[in-house]
């Protein structure tokens, strides 16, 4: 067992490596009244970019390929006054950038991008690693499901570092559901044991 406890918190370091040097790789600039240049470094295979608009819809969308540098501007010029997103997703984060849109043109809110870390779910000889960075140490819940959705396991927890080992070995084979539901985001990872 403390094998597996080293193993998972080598796994956390790797992983928040990972973390950190995701970091910076996201800008997103005015470059005139209307417009705005969103720039990404190292861009990873599956790797999305969004434009939302305040409702949550989705304006812009697109899913990019492993290359060093990614840009894109976007016009405001033919969209109404109001709050827009500009939002980037890969496996282990989504960041999220607030632009204002008025009569004097667009601007950014200082100081308004959020990270939010995504959980991470490893799979290794029928052990499932769980582990989420709660950065805001927000209540969340990790429930596990069985392909017939039954809840095999329901965690509350409120901790700024979330790790958990699950051992699958007494579990028939088959097709489960890890759902992360936070304040206002769910995730869910399925795993095959």
């Amino acid at each position: 067992m403390k094998r597996v406890s080293n193993l998972c918190l080598l796994a956390m370091v790797v992983v928040f490596s990972n973390f950190a040097s995701a970091a910076g790789k996201v800008s997103v600039e005015i470059t005139n009244s209307l417009m705005v240049n969103v720039s990404l470094k190292e861009v990873t295979q599956g790797e999305r970019l969004f434009l939302k608009d305040y409702y949550g819809e989705v304006l812009f969308d697109t899913t990019l390929k492993a290359m060093p540098a990614y840009q894109k501007y976007f016009d405001f010029n033919n969209v109404p006054d109001g709050v827009y997103f500009v939002e980037t997703e890969n496996d282990f984060e989504i960041k999220t950038t607030p632009i204002l849109k008025n009569k004097k043109g667009v601007s950014l809110i200082q100081n308004s991008a959020v990270t939010a870390f995504k959980p991470q779910v490893h799979v290794e000889n029928k052990m499932v690693k769980v582990m989420y960075n709660n950065v805001k140490n927000l209540p969340f819940a990790v429930t596990i499901y069985d392909a017939k959705w039954t809840v095999l396991e329901e965690v509350f927890n409120t901790d700024d570092l979330f790790t958990n080992t699950y051992d699958f070995s007494k579990m028939p084979s088959g097709n489960y559901q890890i759902i992360f539901t936070l304040k206002d985001k769910m995730f869910i990872k399925k795993v095959s044991i």
